[in-house]
């Protein structure tokens, strides 16, 4: 029996320091985790932060982007509606040549055709316009500034009343810009 204590003794201890090396490997292990999870969210703290500063700039990037869109757009309305200014001008200025050309010889024939080839190039000009208003290509309202009353005069008066007169007209779009303009509930 005395060999029976003797290993009893040797085994408890064994126990007591066998169980006090695993407490410590416990704290351990728990502290190690402790440590690597704050690093882990101190890491996750600066990410965030780095990623609110992007996002921060890319607002801003995309706010200079869409300035210089706007900008753009702007410049190129500009742009067009210098064009269409342009070939209505141009339009009203080959009507106005054919008229003193054919007042030399109100007779002939061939005279006469260019002089309705020139009207219909100036009625295609307020066309070509009113289909880009339509289409929100220009600014509306310095459209109907520039071209409320010529409109009308084109549509209402001689000698273009009648390309206008039938419902199968070819300038639609100058028709439709017209109606909307003075024969509508949203016209001023």
């Amino acid at each position: 029996m005395p060999e029976e204590a003797a290993g009893s003794v040797v085994n408890s201890g064994l126990c007591t320091c066998s169980s006090s090396l695993l407490d410590w490997i416990s704290l351990f292990v728990a502290v190690a985790a402790l440590i690597v999870a704050l690093l882990n969210y101190l890491k996750y703290r600066k990410l965030q932060k780095e990623n609110n500063e992007l996002q921060q700039q890319s607002n801003g990037l995309q706010e200079k982007y869409n300035e210089m869109v706007k900008v753009q757009t702007l410049s190129a309305q500009g742009s067009l509606e210098t064009q269409v200014r342009s070939a209505i001008s141009d339009a009203y200025k080959q009507v106005a040549d054919m008229a003193v050309v054919l007042q030399s010889d109100p007779g002939n024939e061939k005279l006469q055709e260019l002089y309705k080839g020139a009207e219909e190039v100036y009625r295609n000009a307020y066309e070509d316009a009113c289909a880009k208003y339509l289409d929100d290509k220009i600014d509306k309202e310095r459209f109907r500034t520039m071209f409320l009353s010529e409109i009308r005069r084109l549509v209402e008066e001689e000698p273009h009343c009648k390309a206008y007169a039938n419902n199968q007209s070819a300038y639609d779009c100058t028709l439709k810009v017209y109606n909307e303009w003075f024969h509508s509930e949203r016209g001023r």
